[in-house]
């Protein structure tokens, strides 16, 4: 898994010029890179949710934002990794934090959710999801100030919360397309960090 945590080696004590960065640069990218990895992370795509098209994805970006128009609705999924967190010296396995916007065309409010995504052994689409608020805009740009935003998720009667995530199932949030979103985000990080080592790894190379 990359973003690992470097370990000292005999290599990495070597280089009086740069302190050995350039030593631990090739050591990561060694370890991280592939025979053929590529410079640009493909677009997204997910063949078990084909009426979502991507709004953006740009490949230097850390999020994605899809849309799906059916039936005069609007639904948006903008998705983000987690924070990464270290148990000791290995990283645990990041989450995927969702957002989702239910809007009919034309009319208000807005519903929005706020979910998270992981991945779950034993799970026919690789991940699972849960949600962790569910709430309401005005209008579009409602930031809900100053506004009652309901209770807690966790505290609504389990019939309700069964039929929030049924929902948002019928609109195509679904395991299937948490697995995908999560697969690509971190193929797109780790094309964007192997990116960095390069660039870091040439600009140190001019020294020596």
């Amino acid at each position: 898994m990359f973003l690992r945590r470097l370990r000292t080696s005999a290599a990495l004590r070597r280089g009086a010029i740069d302190g050995g960065v350039l030593a631990a640069l090739r050591a990561e990218l060694a370890h991280e890179l592939p025979s053929s990895a590529p410079s640009v992370p493909p677009p997204f795509h997910c063949q078990d949710a084909p009426d979502f098209v991507t709004v953006s994805d740009a490949p230097l970006a850390g999020d994605l934002l899809l849309r799906r128009r059916a039936d005069s609705e609007e639904v948006l999924v903008s998705a983000l990794l987690a924070p990464l967190m270290f148990e000791g010296q290995e990283p645990l396995p990041r989450d995927l934090l969702i957002k989702v916007f239910v809007s009919k065309l034309g009319a208000t409010p807005v519903l929005h959710f706020n979910c998270r995504a992981f991945w779950a052994e034993g799970k026919a689409g690789g991940a699972d999801y849960v949600i962790n608020a569910v709430r309401y805009h005005s209008s579009p740009g409602d930031d809900g100030e100053d506004k009652y935003e309901g209770p807690e998720f966790r505290d609504l009667d389990p019939r309700l919360k069964a039929a929030l995530q049924e929902y948002l199932v019928a609109r195509g949030i679904d395991s299937k397309l948490a697995s995908s979103i999560l697969l690509h985000l971190h193929q797109k990080e780790r094309t964007q960090y192997l990116n960095w080592l390069k660039t870091m790894e040439e600009t140190f190379a001019k020294d020596h």
